[in-house]
């Protein structure tokens, strides 16, 4: 059992530095400009043995968005949990989201990649229509986007920690609805997308929408609370948060 255990070990540690090289590769070159062979030489093993961890480069990148957006949604949650009333707790996803722009920009890069439509996301299965698939082989073979079951696997990882974040903010807008700190008539999923939405486009502000605030001398502290006061007007409070 032990040496089973320990071979065990080492096959996760050498998966870990696979990714970690991986993930170097693109932070530095950006997704297509790495190739199998340049993580294989990274991490100084064969192209041959690469391929027995990760299907494809496109495994390894889901993988590696997987990481980032791991971090990102346990930080959300860790904040979140802190404050109690749903206006705060919709400050606190925001201000979050802008952290981890701020402390991890590399891995939002990424995660801005899987969701540009590179990756024809909506041809992803569900967990269970995947379990099914994989259980046809014939099925396998013909997936329509050209998909493995790992890279399936692992996109299906990314977008649960998406639908997490947007539980997140629904309860939270809920929470805000019951305690009178939010007041709308809207739906709060609407609610929820529109407030997602408006936060992940922040940090990737056109160039063009950048120099206009510097122009007009509005630093991005004062953007992003200026933001919030707007937030709470959208969201019929006037509390500043």
């Amino acid at each position: 059992m032990s040496n089973i255990s320990r071979r065990e070990r080492e096959k996760e540690q050498r998966r870990r530095d696979i990714m970690d090289s991986a993930e170097k590769l693109f932070f530095e070159k950006g997704y297509d400009d790495v190739s199998m062979n340049d993580i294989a030489g990274d991490v100084e093993l064969s192209k041959a043995t690469l391929y027995l961890y990760f299907d494809n480069k496109v495994a390894l990148f889901f993988a590696v968005v997987l990481r980032g957006t791991g971090i990102m949604l346990a930080m959300i949650q860790d904040e979140v949990r802190k404050f109690k009333t749903g206006i705060e707790q919709i400050h606190a996803f925001t201000d979050t989201y802008f952290k981890f722009a701020q402390n991890y920009p590399n891995y939002l890069e990424l995660y801005n990649y899987f969701k540009s439509g590179r990756f024809h996301l909506e041809s992803i299965l569900t967990n269970a229509q995947m379990k099914e698939m994989i259980d046809d082989s014939s099925l396998v073979t013909n997936f329509s986007a050209g998909f493995r079951p790992a890279d399936i696997s692992y996109a299906n990882e990314v977008i649960k920690v998406q639908n997490e974040m947007f539980e997140t903010v629904l309860e939270s807008i809920k929470t805000g609805l019951a305690d009178g700190t939010v007041n709308s008539d809207v739906d709060p999923a609407e609610i929820a997308v529109l407030l997602i939405l408006l936060t992940e486009d922040i940090p990737n502000m056109r160039p063009d929408l950048k120099n206009s605030l510097k122009k007009k001398g509005i630093p991005q502290n004062k953007f992003l609370k200026d933001t919030k006061t707007l937030m709470n007007q959208m969201l019929g409070t006037l509390k500043s948060g």
